[in-house]
């Protein structure tokens, strides 16, 4: 606001002020924010400091990005095994990476709402989370997710989904959409979930998961 309050002054035309980004978004089912308290209070304090500098209140503009967007879209994935890499760390590796389709939880250390998408009722462990490829960072556990992962346990003849949920910000970043990803792991299936005004759901399609003719294309080798 000093930086705008200096160049109003010797610039009358300016008339904007871009406050950028930062408004959190639902990572818990625990999330709590007063969403309007914040904006009144952005607002107010702008105008108290124009009205202390007797300049003109700007036009605001803002960059939510992940506020605009995070919520239209999820991920769910598959356990395909189970491991036991010491006495106490149970690892379930899911049918995909964490670094392809979430490389926020790589890079940033981030946390999603993560859910069991099935077996509800069944009995619970602990258990850390592993991706497909040979990177060692391609995991998701304990230090993004605080209070640790419990999941519905393992059995190989009892398919187990999970998912994670407000996903729709950042997410395909490194490959783009339908490009090459880390360690060529494919780009998964892409599904579009729509609800009516009567609160029916609808799905559809958008893309398939990638093939390797679809990398191998990519790269050149298009025999």
């Amino acid at each position: 606001m000093q930086v705008y309050v200096q160049l109003k002054k010797i610039c009358p035309s300016l008339d904007s002020l871009n406050i950028g980004g930062g408004f959190p978004i639902k990572n818990s089912l625990g999330f709590e924010f007063d969403y309007q308290y914040m904006v009144d209070e952005i607002i107010h304090q702008i105008k108290l400091v124009c009205e202390a500098e007797e300049v003109p209140v700007p036009h605001i503009f803002t960059e939510f990005g992940s506020f605009t967007v995070g919520e239209s879209g999820g991920a769910i994935y598959e356990v395909l095994y189970q491991k036991q890499q010491n006495d106490r760390e149970k690892w379930n590796m899911i049918n995909s990476s964490f670094i392809t389709t979430l490389p926020d939880t790589w890079a940033i250390n981030k946390r999603f709402i993560m859910l069991a998408v099935n077996r509800w009722n069944d009995e619970y462990e602990r258990v850390l989370l592993g991706g497909l490829t040979c990177d060692s960072d391609d995991y998701y556990n304990s230090e993004q997710h605080m209070n640790g992962i419990y999941l519905p346990k393992y059995k190989k003849e009892k398919p187990l989904y999970i998912g994670f949920f407000n996903t729709g910000a950042y997410q395909e970043t490194i490959g783009g959409f339908g490009g090459l990803q880390h360690c060529l792991i494919p780009s998964p299936k892409h599904i579009l979930i729509n609800r009516d005004q009567n609160g029916n759901l609808t799905k559809q399609l958008y893309s398939e998961q990638q093939k390797s003719e679809d990398l191998l294309k990519i790269l050149g080798y298009n025999d």
